[in-house]
């Protein structure tokens, strides 16, 4: 079921018993409000933040994104509240044009099949800065990653589909079909995806209903091709990935680890799953019998976000309140850092001369951000 729709059968029977919603679910205003993705730009000292409000503290319509000044990366100063609908995903933040995309999944029926992309104008210049316009997208809309080839940007969709934009004109959207036949005979359906990550000319989407589909990009518009590439099919809930150039590191749990349930991160080995061209079905692999597996690292409960920096991954555990940090050099978790309640987004600051400083962590059932020091690994200070 769409993930607003679960949401609304809630809050539907919450306003059906008192006759003042509002009273009860008050405008999110200037406060943060489950904040799902934040992206910074050290160049100009910002802190972008998408408030979901996918928890419903606020009114259950109302989202909104934010801009901080973070001069003192300690101390963001709230510079800009523009107001949104709830459950915005991802952000994208173009610094050559001042532009930042949010997708957005603020869907009112199971029927829907188009949501929005927002595009947000954070040119402090323009006499327009923190205005917002919208352009049509796919059903729960949720992750966005850019740009291959330049200006073309993708977003993950539940309509069996990866969507792509020209952000140098941008309007409706086209996409690639990830419904697909396999080599076992079989079919590959339910291909609702929500993260990405790309090592061009392929991306890794984040199945809904379990396995990494991995698309080649440079199928996109051409007609009669199978743009997914393969499937490795065994590997349960799959959240948040990530790559560092070579392999890609995946969120997820489920019965993985000697066959008991667990939380875990998986690095995988992908080299060997070579772009294909003029194949007329998609490959299914499993990860052991093709080799692909280097590390499975268990975290903790819940874990949903995946960010890397050159010594570390950083994974927030929603149920645990706290981010686990591997060591790459190891693949074993070498600290346990608690945080705020319900952990989820992640952004890195990076300082002006190159070192991998801070690390912010969105907090989404106390609405605030820790602000983790990477060097020793301790939470420094939060916001607000």
């Amino acid at each position: 079921m769409n993930r607003l729709a679960i949401s609304l059968i809630i809050i539907a029977f919450l306003a059906s018993s008192c006759a003042q919603s509002q009273s009860i679910f008050p405008e999110p205003g200037q406060n943060l409000a489950t904040p799902s993705s934040m992206a910074v730009d050290v160049a100009t000292g910002r802190l972008y933040v998408v408030n979901s409000n996918s928890k419903v503290l606020y009114d259950w319509q109302r989202g909104s994104f934010q801009v901080y000044d973070i001069a003192d990366p300690l101390a963001p100063a709230l510079m800009l509240t523009t107001d949104t609908s709830s459950f915005s995903g991802q952000i994208y933040l173009d610094q050559a044009t001042s532009r930042a995309y949010v997708p957005n999944r603020f869907s009112e029926s199971e029927a829907t099949v188009e949501d929005r992309l927002y595009i947000f104008n954070v040119d402090e210049a323009s006499a327009n800065f923190g205005s917002v316009t919208e352009e049509p997208a796919g059903r729960d809309a949720y992750a966005i990653d850019c740009c291959y080839p330049a200006n073309r940007a993708w977003v993950t969709t539940s309509l069996g589909e990866l969507q792509y934009f020209d952000l140098a004109n941008i309007g409706k959207p086209n996409s690639i079909s990830l419904e697909t036949q396999l080599d076992t005979g079989g079919s590959l359906t339910h291909a609702e995806v929500n993260h990405i990550t790309r090592m061009d000319p392929l991306a890794y989407l984040s199945r809904e209903y379990g396995g990494i589909l991995i698309v080649n990009l440079d199928d996109a518009g051409v007609a009669g091709s199978v743009a997914v590439d393969y499937w490795i099919s065994d590997i349960p809930n799959p959240r948040g990935i990530a790559n560092d150039g070579t392999d890609i590191w995946i969120v997820g749990e489920g019965n993985e680890c000697d066959t008991q349930w667990c939380r875990f991160v998986m690095v995988l080995d992908v080299s060997i799953l070579t772009p294909l061209s003029d194949n007329s079905f998609t490959y299914q692999v499993d990860k052991e019998d093709a080799g692909l597996l280097l590390a499975r690292i268990e975290v903790g409960k819940n874990p949903q976000e995946i960010l890397l920096t050159t010594e570390y991954a950083f994974v927030t555990n929603q149920d645990d309140d706290t981010v686990s940090v591997i060591s790459r050099l190891s693949n074993q978790v070498v600290a346990t850092i608690e945080v705020g309640d319900e952990p989820f987004s992640l952004a890195l600051y990076t300082t002006p001369a190159g070192e991998e400083k801070y690390l912010y962590v969105g907090n989404v059932e106390s609405n605030t951000i820790s602000i983790i020091d990477i060097p020793t690994l301790s939470v420094v200070a939060t916001y607000p």
